[in-house]
């Protein structure tokens, strides 16, 4: 999740795109066929009261699995500042997919093979 941190948007889309090219196929037509739902509810926003935002609030932590803890990198930490950081990425997260132009699982495949290190 350090990918949403990055100043440069070409390196954070680089960064954000690679970590959904990294997901299963299952998972990744899974978390894209959910992001184009949750797109369509927030059209509704006017009625439903759920913004981008909003919806990134209740489905990120759902969606997102926590990083790996602080603690097991010898850091001490307590587990409410660590659970709190990591709800407010997985929030930054999805909420960033969400902002982005609808993305296609075989453009994700295609440029797979464009990045691929493997030769």
């Amino acid at each position: 999740m350090e990918g949403i941190a990055l100043s440069d948007p070409a390196a954070k889309e680089n960064c954000m795109m690679h970590l959904l090219r990294s997901l299963p196929d299952p998972n990744l037509i899974t978390f894209l066929t959910l992001l184009e739902h949750l797109k369509r509810v927030a059209e509704k926003e006017p009625i439903n009261k759920m913004s981008l935002h909003n919806l990134a609030t209740v489905f990120g932590p759902t969606l997102l699995r926590p990083s790996e803890s602080e603690s097991s990198k010898g850091h001490v930490t307590l587990a409410s500042d660590i659970w709190s950081h990591d709800v407010m990425a997985q929030v930054q997260v999805l909420l960033y997919y969400l902002q982005h132009p609808p993305i296609s699982f075989s453009e994700l495949k295609r440029n797979t093979l464009y990045f691929s290190t493997d030769v």
